[in-house]
């Protein structure tokens, strides 16, 4: 399979990725507001959550940290917010001690680590007893009903063969010494409306899918959505997302 360069995509990344207030929202749920916590995101990218999370809770004091192996991300997140600590790094090394973390989460992050057992070890050690984690992925279901599919069928081959399907997360986690807390599914079914905006993104190829799959196979599936759009916008329905929550004894 090709590899996607994440340095050339930062460039684009804001364009593509937003941080959803439903989503942080969720994360606010199941923490607890009463006392410091320290919180980490594994594969920051341009800190858009980390951001977002720091801005909704700054007067807890909480403390926000990220961490992404692409230089270009990084450099673009400390540029966004200077009260989050940054480090650029691989999720399957993290650098900080033992039981140092009270909540960590990864945002359509899971299906870029080589290695989900190492990485679930890794959290688990850095993770507090009575911590929790939020994975937030999508099914293989999900990756078959995005509207991108409609034009792009390769990209659920694609990311058939990239995402882990949910009961190997499960599997992992425990490998990883986590208990399973609950599982959550959001935005499935939305409404949703593809557009200009959306085409111009497709052409940038700001979505990881669209450089995994042949360009042949890339060009046949952008004339197809230009001609769709000739009429105006399509209305499509939102595949949604899929919360995978655990914690640490």
């Amino acid at each position: 399979m090709q590899q996607v360069n994440y340095n050339e995509i930062s460039k684009i990344y804001d364009d593509v990725r937003e941080a959803d207030i439903v989503l942080v929202n969720h994360f606010l749920e199941e923490l607890p507001g009463t006392r410091h916590l320290n919180i980490l995101d594994i594969g920051c990218g341009t800190g858009n959550y980390t951001d977002l999370l720091q801005k909704i809770t700054w007067t807890k004091g909480w403390q926000i940290y990220g961490i992404d192996p692409s230089a270009g991300m990084i450099d673009k997140a400390r540029k966004k917010n200077k009260n989050i600590l940054f480090q650029r790094g691989k999720a399957e090394d993290l650098l900080w001690a033992h039981d140092f973390f009270d909540f960590i989460y990864m945002t359509d992050v899971i299906h870029h680590i080589p290695d989900i057992h190492r990485i679930f070890s890794e959290i688990g050690r850095v993770l507090r007893s009575q911590g929790k984690v939020c994975i937030v992925t999508q099914s293989h279901r999900q990756i078959e009903a995005r509207p991108i599919a409609q034009f792009f069928p390769g990209t659920v081959r694609v990311d058939h063969e990239r995402y882990p399907n949910i009961h190997e997360i499960h599997a992992a986690a425990q490998y990883g010494g986590l208990l399973f807390l609950k599982q959550e599914v959001l935005f499935e079914g939305d409404g949703i409306e593809l557009d200009e905006e959306y085409l111009e993104l497709v052409r940038k190829k700001g979505y990881s899918m669209l450089h995994l799959i042949t360009e042949q196979e890339y060009r046949a599936g952008l004339k197809n959505l230009e001609k769709a759009l000739q009429n105006g916008p399509i209305q499509a329905r939102a595949a949604g997302e899929t919360l995978v929550w655990f914690t640490k004894e």
